[in-house]
This record gives C-alpha cells, sequence and structure tokens, in this order.
C-alpha cells in the first residue's frame, strides 16, 4: 500500500516563463514549479502580462469573496470556453452573470437532490450492470476495467437523465466523449499559445471544430422539447424553460437554453467523472479505506427497513460521513478544476505582494489543496481529515484551505448535487465489488480544463458474493 497516491512530480524552479509555457502545452501542471507549494504568492512578469498565484486562504478570500466584482474571471479562460459554452453561466461575468445565476438558482430549486435521486439510482444501476458484464469477461481474459471510461459514463447518463428525462445512448455518448477529449486537449493548448500573443479568433476556430457537434446534439434536444407540448415537464430543461427572472421577469431563450445545457453537461459530468475516476482508483489502492466505506454501507441499510439488498435512499445517503470522507479528501488530492482565473481591475496587494490593474491572478486548488503550510503529510490519501473528530488543524484548513467548487457567490451551484451523485455511485460500487489495484498501470495525469488521466483508470474487479 503506498501511502502516497499518484501525483505529477513536481518540477525544478525555473525563472524561464517561457520553458514553462512549452511544459504547459501539455499539461497546465507544467506551469507550475515546486517553489509554488511553499509560498504564499508567486509573481512574475511576462510579455508585458502581470501574473500571480496566490496560495494564502486570507488573499484567495480576498479574491473569490470580499472582493469578487473587482476580480471578475479573467478572459482568457472566457474566450478558451465560449466556443462550446457560448455565454453560459461560467463565462460571463456583471450583471449577465447575475441574472442567469437567478435564473439556474431557480430551475435548481425545482431539481431538488432528493427528487433527482431516482434519475441518479437508474443511471447507477446501469452502470453495475455493464461492470458486471464486463467483469465476467474480463476475469477470463485476465484484463481490468478502465474506471475512468465507466465514471465518464455514469455520471453522463446522471446529467443526460436529470436534463432531458431519458438514459444516454452508447453511440451518442462515444461520439460526444471523444469531441470533448479532443476539445480539452485542444484548450489546453490554446490557452498556452494565447499567453504568447497569438491571436484569439483563429485559436477559437481551432476550438469550434470539435465543440460544434456537442452543442449540436444538445440544441437538437432542445429543439424537439420546445416544439413537444406532450414533454416531460418535471426535469431540469423544463425548469429551465419555465425559469423567470424574479427582479426583471427574464427567461432563457433558445441560444441561451443551448449554452446553459452545454455549462450544465460540462459541469454535470465532467468534473464528477474526474473526481469519481480517482476515488475508485484510490479505493483500489488503500484496502482499508474501502473495507470501512462498506462497512458504513452494510451497517446503514441494516439500521432501517427493509432487506439489506434493498436500494440506498435518500437518507441513507446522509448518514455515509465516512463515505462524503473519501470524496472530499478525493477532491483535495485530485481536484477536477485545478485552476481558477481572475483579472484584476484595481491596483491593489495580495497577501502583502503587489497585485496590479489588468493582471492575471490564478487560484490553483490543486497548489492550496497540496500546499506544506496548510496540510500535514499534505500528498498523503487520509480521508479522516475530514471527520467530525479530526484534529483542529486538520478541521481549520478543511474550513480555509479547500475549495474544489471555488468559493464566494460564483461557487459551484450543483456541489450538493454532485457529492450525492459520488456517494451514491461509490458505495453501490463497493456492496457488488472489492476494488482491487491493477499493478500494471498508474495514470498518468494532465491538468487542462480538468483533471483527467492520459491513459486512463485502470482496477480490477471482482464480485462479492
Amino acid at each position: 500500500m503506498t501511502q502516497e497516491p499518484v501525483y505529477p512530480p513536481q518540477e525544478p524552479y525555473t525563472p524561464n516563463f517561457l520553458r514553462r509555457i512549452r511544459r504547459g502545452l501539455y499539461s497546465w501542471f507544467g506551469l507550475l514549479n515546486e517553489w509554488d507549494f511553499r509560498i504564499p504568492v508567486g509573481a512574475l512578469r511576462f510579455m508585458g502580462l502581470n501574473l500571480l498565484l496566490v496560495n494564502e486562504p486570507a488573499a484567495v478570500r480576498q479574491v473569490l469573496v470580499s472582493e469578487v466584482e473587482a476580480f471578475p474571471k479573467h478572459p482568457y479562460m472566457l474566450w478558451i470556453l465560449e466556443p462550446l459554452i457560448g455565454r453560459g453561466i461560467f463565462s460571463v461575468n456583471g450583471e449577465e452573470w447575475a441574472q442567469q445565476r437567478r435564473l439556474l438558482d431557480q430551475a435548481f430549486q425545482m431539481a431538488q437532490l432528493q427528487r433527482v435521486l431516482p434519475q441518479m439510482a437508474a443511471a447507477c444501476r446501469a452502470s453495475l450492470a455493464r461492470l458486471e458484464a464486463q467483469v465476467a469477461g474480463d476475469l477470463v481474459a485476465g484484463r481490468s476495467v478502465d474506471a475512468d471510461a465507466e465514471m465518464t459514463l455514469v455520471t453522463a447518463d446522471v446529467i443526460v437523465r436529470t436534463i432531458l428525462s431519458r438514459p444516454l445512448e452508447g453511440a451518442e455518448a462515444e461520439a460526444i466523449f471523444a469531441a470533448f477529449t479532443r476539445y480539452q486537449k485542444r484548450a489546453g493548448r490554446a490557452l498556452m499559445l494565447r499567453l504568447l500573443r497569438l491571436p484569439r479568433r483563429p485559436l477559437q476556430g481551432y476550438l469550434a471544430r470539435d465543440a460544434a457537434p456537442i452543442r449540436a446534439w444538445l440544441a437538437a434536444a432542445i429543439d424537439a422539447r420546445l416544439a413537444d407540448a406532450s414533454a416531460p415537464g418535471d426535469d431540469l430543461l423544463a425548469a429551465l424553460i419555465e425559469a423567470r427572472d424574479p427582479e426583471t421577469g427574464a427567461c432563457f431563450n433558445r441560444e441561451e437554453l443551448v449554452d446553459q445545457v452545454c455549462v450544465l453537461f460540462l459541469a454535470g459530468h465532467e468534473t464528477s467523472a474526474s473526481a469519481l475516476g480517482m476515488a475508485v482508483y484510490l479505493l483500489g489502492c488503500f484496502p482499508e479505506v474501502q473495507q470501512r466505506l462498506r462497512a458504513e454501507v452494510v451497517e446503514v441499510l441494516g439500521s432501517r427497513a427493509g432487506a439489506p439488498d434493498r436500494p440506498l435512499g435518500f437518507e441513507d445517503l446522509r448518514q455515509l460521513s465516512y463515505g462524503a470522507a473519501i470524496f472530499n479528501e478525493t477532491l483535495r488530492l485530485y481536484p477536477p478544476l485545478s485552476f481558477f482565473s481572475r483579472e484584476s481591475q484595481v491596483n491593489t496587494e495580495l497577501a502583502g505582494s503587489r497585485c496590479p490593474l489588468r493582471a492575471l491572478v490564478t487560484i490553483s486548488p490543486w497548489v492550496i489543496q497540496r500546499h506544506e503550510q496548510h496540510w500535514s503529510e499534505p500528498n498523503a490519501f487520509r480521508p479522516e481529515r475530514f471527520l467530525s473528530d479530526a484534529n483542529a488543524d486538520d478541521r481549520r484548513w478543511a474550513r480555509d484551505a479547500f475549495l474544489p467548487y471555488g468559493l464566494g457567490p460564483r461557487k459551484c451551484p450543483g456541489a450538493a448535487f454532485a457529492q450525492q451523485e459520488a456517494l451514491l455511485v461509490l458505495a453501490e460500487l463497493v456492496r457488488r465489488f472489492e476494488v482491487l489495484p491493477d499493478l500494471e498501470h498508474e495514470p498518468e495525469l494532465v491538468a487542462r480544463l480538468t483533471l483527467r488521466s492520459r491513459n486512463g483508470i485502470r482496477v480490477r474487479l471482482r464480485a462479492r458474493s
């Protein structure tokens, strides 16, 4: 059993930022160096642009919470997302963002966690059936299964069922995943090239080729819904169509619906798939953690009415405190969104360092959540950090230096959705299978729009009797 699960080695310090950008063409982790995990703020100037990496928790809160209007999302991040999500909520600032957030909050109130649990459970059952079929064949052939691919499929199925009230079909899933994988890879490179001042429009055209099939697929589903008076009225798309801004009475038009559904599909499956794939990897690496989780699931099921093999319900999931700790520690070690970027609209200071007007301010959950000044054994997997009886230091940093969903008014509105989905998938997985490591495989992590493994996440599954 390894005490420190896989992570990319920290690069040695170099003052040559051009060399870092060259590394960043492959993965944004290439922009970092070993000192970034020790300092409160890193600052440099490159081709006339001031860049800051902010690690000090009080300064992070200054940017994301207390002075959020002075630090809107940086244009560089907005334009690499625009070909895919248009002017969705992730790619706008100011009053346009505020109105969209009011409408989305209203839609999310209709899609409450307890109401969407049946769709999550149906997708989870389909996933377990696929895994059972794979395990039967793989054990004969002596192969492992790709947990990354399966977590990508089950989370996409969850979000499609939640938005559109139908399961995700295999053929459409394959085409969409392939397009998004290409988009991710090209978006990572496009940002590095933009830092080198390459023009925006050709780079966006380069990205749009892979965004087009995703947008067209979702637009067709929305058009079909708008034309069908007998369509379901209780899913998230229906809630988005019906939402009205309480301040202005405005609603989403057709193009805005496409933008927002693209955002929800990206945020609702891609980030969850990233985290769940790594959670399954960790369960395989740490059998005692897996055993404790399974024991907690069995205890919760045994304490409530019904047979021990009954489906996990809403109240059951709320009792899985160790399961929640496992997922939070996974998010700490492997945050799906490893970098946030903001643009300073004022001349100010952050943690004692000068922050000029128009500076590109980067906050990296990857760095902050592995920072040597914040966490004991920062690269070790210890779910106990997130339990109620954790020591004072762990409780402090779990509050002040843990931001996988962001902080402040732009914090991800789907955080509770993702937590419920993850608990359900992991709990049902360990009920039916023992997760074993594939000793011939190690994930190769890369950071682009989200954190992913370049070579998948392979584990072995053994069916429980």
